[in-house]
């Protein structure tokens, strides 16, 4: 863990309030001393700072029972990866501020019998907490004052506080209202928490001057947590991530200094029906009120007396709907990066209206070869055997795979790309897809009868790699007759590039066709145990047009070695000196003239 600098935490747009002689003063904030930073958090906040979601911890300290607590905090977080954006929960630990949570401050948290008491943290007990060195799961109060101070526009959680029923008597309003108002920070939850007097609420932040929006909901219907209707409207619905993001960069733009509230109802096959809801909200408050339940404990006991009284069902809602905010929140914090990165020179915008890029790929590079699902399994207990047992673990995955990487990078630098790949009819397929232009779809193979391809890695706790499998079957259908199929790519496109993953009947169909249109050929060679692949001598016709063919080459030094030993390289083999590997590269980026046979 990093401390954050000083730097990252000032403000030179907003910030600022009034003394009694009228002198501006600079608004005080968390000192940086006292902040400690994840060192991917943080380097994303230094370059891309857009791309950081914030997440609360008073979710897994407070909001519901281990495992659950534990196992969606991971899913919580995983969901914003995938959708390229960078989570950073947000909690106290041992008496310090944490951006970003390890595995295991993340079980420490989830864990009641740790020995530690874990306190629920908002703006007026983060001083006690830090000053006694406790643990604290941040409420959304203390979540969006940590975030604003280091710079984090975008906080995804599952429901704010509010006005309490009957609020107008006991004046028990939330201290989240409040720091909505205080913080530039669009916070995405489904809407507030329906055991609160939501009415009531929605006129509070209205007062506080939070712009109230729905999300993906045309009558601008507000939700109510579990369920998709709360009987009250939004002011606005916000129709996509890009728009979404448009607004959160005006909001910034004119230095309102507050925040924003966009409620994403819960999905339909996870929402509850609001009148048995009403009823068991109505029980649970009633028994509170018979236990003199008060203050800060009221939530957490209502939330756990209605998950007793639904029989897990609102615990299986609560899962479904925080997990569906994060998609929604990462989705947004991709569009406002692309938004704001690209304003301050060759902006995506830009891109879509030069002439020279067509919106169905024309004229674009073109890529071919693997996409996959990369799986890293992280297990968090000491003594690992592979012996069959039941381990806890922490898994992270993300798309690869080597064609599809590059056709990523292209398409984010570029502004566009074409793809010939293979993915299966599966949730994978999907999220694979949905990383790239919308035309790239026609030329990706969709497998009903094979999962998209996967690469998993088991590591210890320790990090040290216990085993690694991968399911390759689904390149196998990026077959000849389907590059041919798309013939009219090669045609166009400036460069093809490959990787060393299809099959040599398929690389001789591409080098074929670029021969045919004089079109270059970039090879990637992926792994060292396929990285020879066109160069083969046994197979004499692979090796002749990928002689003519590729102009272009990228191994390191472990492949180098491989295709200059299927090249015949008449000098010593490179290993590890970069000189030899200088003078191997000079020698077979003459490919063309060389006589291998």
């Amino acid at each position: 863990m990093l401390r954050i600098p000083a730097t990252m935490l000032r403000r030179s747009s907003r910030g600022y309030c009034v003394s009694k002689h009228g002198t501006a003063l600079p608004k005080r904030r968390i000192s940086s001393s006292l902040i400690d930073i994840a060192p991917e958090v943080r380097e994303t906040l230094r370059h891309t700072p857009q791309l950081v979601v914030a997440l609360e911890s008073t979710i897994i300290t407070h909001g519901m029972p281990y495992p659950h607590n534990l196992d969606t905090a991971l899913e919580v977080e995983q969901i914003v990866r995938q959708q390229g954006a960078v989570p950073a929960t947000i909690a106290i630990v041992g008496g310090r501020i944490k951006v970003g949570l390890a595995a295991d401050q993340l079980r420490l948290l989830a864990r009641n019998d740790s020995g530690t008491q874990t306190l629920k943290t908002s703006r007026r007990d983060m001083a006690y907490v830090m000053a006694t060195g406790r643990n604290g799961g941040t409420t959304v109060a203390g979540t969006l004052l940590v975030a604003d101070a280091v710079g984090i526009r975008i906080f995804a959680t599952g429901g704010i506080g509010g006005v309490h029923r009957e609020g107008e008597r006991t004046m028990d309003v939330s201290a989240d209202l409040i720091e909505l108002g205080r913080c530039p920070v669009a916070v995405v939850s489904s809407g507030v928490k329906s055991i609160l007097d939501i009415p009531r609420t929605l006129e509070y932040l209205e007062t506080q001057g939070v712009c109230v929006t729905t999300y993906g909901s045309e009558d601008c219907e507000f939700p109510a947590f579990y369920t998709r209707s709360s009987g009250s409207k939004a002011a606005y619905n916000l129709t996509s991530a890009t728009v979404a993001a448009k607004m959160l960069h005006m909001n910034r733009a004119l230095g309102l200094g507050s925040g924003i509230l966009i409620g994403v109802p819960i999905p339909e096959r996870y929402a509850m029906d609001a009148s048995e809801m009403n009823a068991v909200i109505a029980e649970a408050l009633g028994d509170a009120e018979r236990k003199r339940i008060q203050g800060k404990e009221v939530t957490p006991f209502i939330l756990s007396a209605v998950s007793a009284l639904t029989r897990g069902k609102s615990l299986d809602a609560n899962m479904g709907l925080i997990k569906n905010n994060a998609h929604v929140a990462a989705d947004i914090a991709v569009e406002l990066a692309r938004l704001e990165n690209g304003s301050s020179s060759s902006s995506e915008m830009e891109r879509k209206d030069d002439t020279s890029l067509a919106a169905d790929g024309a004229g674009a590079p073109l890529i071919i070869g693997g996409s996959v699902i990369d799986i890293c399994i992280s297990v968090l207990e000491d003594d690992l055997k592979l012996d069959g047992a039941t381990y806890h673990a922490k898994q992270d995955s993300s798309a690869g795979g080597v064609a599809r990487n590059i056709a990523e990078g292209i398409y984010k630098i570029y502004g566009n790309v074409n793809l010939i790949s293979a993915v299966g009819n599966d949730q994978n397929g999907v999220h694979i897809r949905k990383l790239l232009p919308e035309h790239c779809a026609s030329s990706i193979v969709t497998l009903g009868n094979c999962p998209t391809a996967s690469f998993t890695v088991l590591l210890d706790r320790k990090g040290d790699c216990q085993l690694v499998v991968g399911d390759m079957e689904a390149h196998k259908a990026i077959t000849p007759d389907w590059i041919k199929s798309h013939t009219e790519l090669i045609q166009q496109s400036p460069m093809t590039v490959i990787d060393a993953n299809i099959s040599e009947a398929a690389m001789i169909t591409v080098f074929e066709e670029c021969i045919r249109y004089n079109r270059p050929v970039f090879f990637e060679p992926t792994d060292m145990r396929i990285a020879a692949r066109p160069f083969y001598s046994d197979n004499a016709k692979l090796t002749i047009l990928a002689k003519r063919a590729i102009k272009f080459i990228s191994p390191n030094i472990h492949e180098l070695a491989q295709i200059a030993q299927a090249l015949h390289y008449p000098g010593s083999i490179p290993t590890k000196s970069m000189n030899e590997y200088g003078q191997s590269m000079s020698y077979l980026l003459t490919l063309d003239r060389l006589d291998c046979s």
